[in-house]
């Protein structure tokens, strides 16, 4: 708000207005537009505008005691219009204006007088409908009228702020507008004030005046928790407002400003105006503050108050009474600072501290702090030997460990500077403020400060380092070389992190030196100055090497990839090699295997993150460390994965090694996101936290997304092979047929193996959210970047399964259909010289037993048991249909049911071990309704009837497939009046 107050002053103090010009133009300004008389940037000149604005022209009885005068006389008013409208006879009643005095008239016009009636009022209208409507046929009349309208009110409130204190309150007390703008109860309210007395315009206007003194209020953010607001007040006024109203903490002081700023400001106005007056009336002596203070130090904290109170320019003449009052403040503080110099020249401790009680009530002392540090031999011109040699080491610091040196030095000279300002200094406040000066000159740019040369010098040697390859100078061939630009940066980065570490360390150990500490929060936000220059670069150049390093593992693996497929297109040839391994796997073993194979690299994620991320209770209460029964700590082998497969659909070790390559890039930001909230490096270090998550996440999605492409389109090729061999010759079918079966299992087992190990590296990810990115990000933001990047990961991964998933079932149903389709018409329909023996056809065990051999696969394979039921219900779901437009391409007599119920009761044994109950119900309602081809005709009826009865085919079957099915016995057209006849039920 201060910020904001400078600027707008210095837009209406422009350098081609005097002060007391300035002054009367803005109260007339402020008056006028308050009444209507300016011009609104907004234009009202029709009965649209009006509507829209809700600004209407009406007229008060009573006027403004003021502005009344004059208001009623008609004014003379220049017009230009152009001369063809005068010569058409449209402006009769005016005339012709003389032009002296005036700019020439352009060609084509003429310039009129007329006289004017006098401006109306205005004001902000709550219903503008009912006052257009009222003013209708005034408004009609008044076309050539130009309407005034008010600014709005927080302009006004705005405006108000930069007036006068005395002018202030004559425009708010005598100003209609202002007055409804300012307070609730008018002006000459009793025994009320703040939030009780002003509008929420009229509280801002105090309390912007109170910040005009130095105050200062903001909100300060809290993770996870609403914005608190806050206030800090120059220590001189704190001290006078404790004195006046009794309030010393900042809770006291920011409830007073939150609901009663008028009386602080009053407060404080009424106690300084007339010691701030009256230097405007001296020539350089402070009489009257001398005469009201009781003592040197009163003096001086009545001059600090009336300097912070100068600020606000709360009267007319404010510049010449500042300037004088500055003038007499710094020959006081000179006077007593020239004292402290001499006594600290002749090294009196006594007379220091005497003259420093003075100066630390004027200016918070930092002239005498200011003494004291530029008399440090370290920044003189020519530093005596030892402080030279510690200049001299900055030019040798190249690590970590030489800039160790420097620091052990600074420590010592830190010290020793504590104990100096011990002695010379009374309080304890102000001697941390005088240390925290000399640190902060240590690390200060402008000071050249020793430990910011040291680190410069760092800079220098660490991007200048050889690399391997590259021609260097006799000079550099001396130091150590890099093997390439990669490495080279990583120890740049590297040293840099170390390096703030140290210094934050060192940073604790100032806060609790004797006699004088340094706060803990004060040596931080010195160590974190110093590299502001560097952050942009330094996060910029973390996001570009992990970027690169991503980069250059997911290009290996797409290559080794590539390599794979070509190996495993060329041993094609051996595919009944393959036929033979599969027939041998033990599925349930190969899922245990990856259970144990999950179980080690989840052990080894603990390991390498050096956390412990399960636990259970033990008998006694206690939490102890669940362990696995893999025990093993090197990375697991990929031959677990799968021998048939010959290599992973993804590598867990890459995504591992992403995972500890971003956890060490986060390691080194983190160490900038510790600044104080308040550091523009402490957001910058925040957000590239953020940005590397995110690049770990979209390079976990660029890794798991091809291998899920590549098995989906192994899937549709399935597809297509299996649609071809169901129109192949049956000469080659069989052969053709085992193929595509056995190259449908491999890629099944490669999915759901995929399934898993993507599953694997989602939980990775979430053990590396949950251990260290918490940390700074809340997993509850849903509008944080990282929080949408893993959203969309697992919504890609989501998809990518059920798509996979999808083409696994059309496959199997697209084989299980080819298997039913070799079902002979008279299996359904025997000759009656057959005799029925009440077994399975060979098509309908043939399609059991392919359906056995998928589905074990999945039983075995997926250990979600969600996802495991919703897979098979949805398989039984499609055998359920296609096994009832099976029913319908035969002709089935009475044996041919018995046949066929003694199919579908093979199908629904599979079903009732596979499915869960509520499918069942579709395979129990088929079984159920097979019986009407073994009935007699006379008791077809009455069956149908007690299944509709039991609500069998309630959300199963609709009344047209039953009819379907019961219309497939060959019988049905010689029985068809005894089950249709008064059919209610069908």
């Amino acid at each position: 708000m201060a910020d904001d107050n400078d600027g707008a002053e210095s837009v209406l103090a422009g350098g081609w207005l005097s002060p007391r010009t300035l002054l009367h133009k803005t109260t007339k300004f402020v008056l006028n537009a308050a009444h209507g008389k300016t011009r609104s940037l907004i234009p009202t000149s029709d009965i649209g505008t009006v509507a829209e604005t809700g600004v209407v022209d009406w007229i008060e009885d009573v006027e403004d005691d003021d502005i009344a005068a004059g208001m009623g006389e008609e004014v003379e008013q220049t017009i230009m219009v152009p001369e063809r409208d005068v010569l058409m006879g449209r402006w009769s009643e005016c005339a012709v204006a003389s032009g002296e005095g005036r700019s020439p008239t352009p060609p084509g016009m003429m310039r009129l007088s007329r006289s004017v009636p006098p401006r109306r009022r205005t004001a902000y209208n709550k219903d503008p409908q009912q006052r257009v409507g009222a003013m209708e046929p005034k408004r009609r009349a008044q076309r050539g009228r130009t309407v005034f309208t008010m600014l709005p009110v927080r302009v006004v409130g705005r405006i108000m702020e930069f007036l006068p204190v005395d002018t202030m309150l004559l425009v708010a007390n005598i100003c209609r507008i202002v007055r409804r703008a300012v307070y609730l109860h008018g002006p000459n309210a009793q025994g009320m004030a703040g939030d009780q007395a002003y509008t929420s315009v009229g509280l801002h206007m105090w309390r912007v005046r109170v910040q005009q003194m130095g105050w200062r209020m903001w909100r300060e953010r809290q993770r996870g928790r609403e914005r608190r607001l806050r206030v800090q007040a120059p220590q001189s006024h704190v001290v006078l407002l404790e004195h006046i109203c009794g309030v010393k903490d900042e809770a006291g002081i920011l409830e007073l400003l939150t609901t009663e700023p008028d009386l602080v400001f009053k407060a404080l106005y009424d106690n300084m105006i007339g010691d701030y007056t009256a230097f405007s009336k001296l020539n350089g002596c402070v009489p009257r503050v001398v005469q009201n203070a009781n003592g040197a130090a009163a003096v001086a904290e009545r001059l600090d108050q009336l300097l912070w109170f100068a600020r606000g320019r709360f009267t007319c003449s404010s510049d010449v009474t500042n300037m004088r009052l500055v003038s007499a403040a710094d020959r006081f503080e000179a006077e007593y600072q020239a004292q402290f110099k001499h006594a600290f020249m002749q090294g009196d401790c006594e007379r220091m501290q005497g003259c420093a009680r003075v100066l630390e009530h004027i200016r918070n002392g930092r002239s005498c702090i200011r003494i004291l540090v530029d008399a440090h031999p370290l920044f003189s011109s020519a530093p005596p030997a030892p402080y030279a040699d510690v200049l001299a080491s900055t030019e040798c610091v190249t690590d970590a460990h030489t800039f160790g040196a420097v620091l052990s030095e600074l420590d010592n000279l830190i010290a020793e500077h504590a104990r100096v300002v011990h002695a010379g200094l009374p309080s304890q406040v102000l001697r941390q403020s005088a240390l925290y000066c000399f640190v902060q000159d240590l690390f200060d740019a402008k000071r050249s400060g020793v430990a910011l040369r040291a680190l410069q010098n760092m800079y220098a040697h660490l991007r200048s380092m050889p690399v391997a390859g590259q021609d260097a100078s006799g000079e550099q061939q001396r130091r150590d070389v890099v093997p390439d630009e990669a490495t080279k940066d990583i120890v740049y980065l590297s040293t840099v992190a170390s390096i703030v570490s140290l210094l934050l360390e060192a940073a604790d150990k100032w806060s609790c030196m004797e006699p004088v500490s340094l706060p803990r929060g004060l040596g931080r936000r010195c160590v974190f100055s110093a590299f502001e220059d560097v952050i942009d670069e330094y996060v910029q150049l973390e996001r570009r090497v992990i970027e690169r390093a991503y980069e250059g593992e997911l290009s290996q693996w797409a290559l080794k990839v590539r390599n794979d497929s070509m190996r495993d297109t060329a041993l094609e040839s051996n595919a009944s090699h393959k036929d033979e391994s599969l027939r041998l796997v033990n599925f349930q073993l190969r899922q245990q295997q990856m259970e144990e194979y999950k179980d080690r690299v989840l052990l080894l994620v603990q390991d390498k993150l050096q956390i412990s991320m399960d636990t259970e209770t033990a008998g006694d209460g206690t939490r102890r460390r669940r362990r696995s029964s893999a025990s093993q700590k090197e990375m697991p082998r990929r031959t677990v994965v799968g021998d048939v497969l010959g290599h992973a659909p993804v590598s867990i070790d890459l995504c591992l090694n992403m995972v500890l390559t971003n956890r060490d890039t986060i390691d080194r930001l983190a160490v900038f996101a510790s600044a104080p909230q308040d550091m523009r490096l402490r957001d910058q270090a925040q957000d590239a936290i953020e940005s590397v998550f995110c690049v770990l996440l979209r390079g976990i999605g660029n890794h798991v997304r091809p291998a899920y492409a590549r098995v989906v389109a192994e899937l549709k090729d399935l597809e297509h092979s299996v649609m071809a061999t169901m129109q192949t010759d049956q000469s080659a079918l069989a052969q053709l047929e085992q193929q595509t079966r056995s190259s449908f299992i491999r890629a099944e087992l490669r999915f759901f193996e995929l399934i898993h190990l993507c599953d694997l590296c989602v939980q990775i990810l979430e053990i590396y959210f949950k251990s260290f990115m918490t940390a700074f990000i809340d997993e509850h933001d849903f509008l944080n970047t990282c929080n949408q990047e893993r959203k969309a990961l697992e919504r890609a991964v989501d998809d990518s399964v059920a798509v996979g998933m999808d083409c696994v079932i059309e496959i199997i149903m697209r084989q299980t259909q080819h298997i039913v389709d070799t079902q002979m018409s008279a299996d359904y329909s025997p000759d009656s010289n057959v005799s029925l023996t009440l077994t399975p056809t060979v098509a309908c065990t043939r399609a059991v037993q392919f359906l056995g051999e998928s589905t074990v696969i999945l039983q075995s394979m997926t250990g979600h048991r969600q996802m495991r039921t919703v897979f098979l219900g949805e398989i039984g779901v499609r055998l359920f249909y296609v096994l009832l437009e099976h029913i319908k391409r035969f002709r089935i007599t009475e044996p041919g049911g018995f046949q066929l119920i003694a199919d579908l009761n093979l199908y629904y044994d599979w079903a009732a071990e596979h499915v869960d109950p509520e499918t069942l119900r579709y395979f129990t309602a088929l079984k159920d309704l097979a019986n009407c081809f073994i009935l007699a005709p006379r008791d077809l009826r009455g069956f149908l009837q007690d299944q509709y009865s039991r609500r069998t085919f309630d959300g199963v079957m609709r009344s047209e497939e039953v009819y379907d099915v019961v219309a497939c016995r060959s019988d049905y057209r010689n029985i068809r009046t005894q089950v249709e006849g008064h059919c209610d039920f069908m």
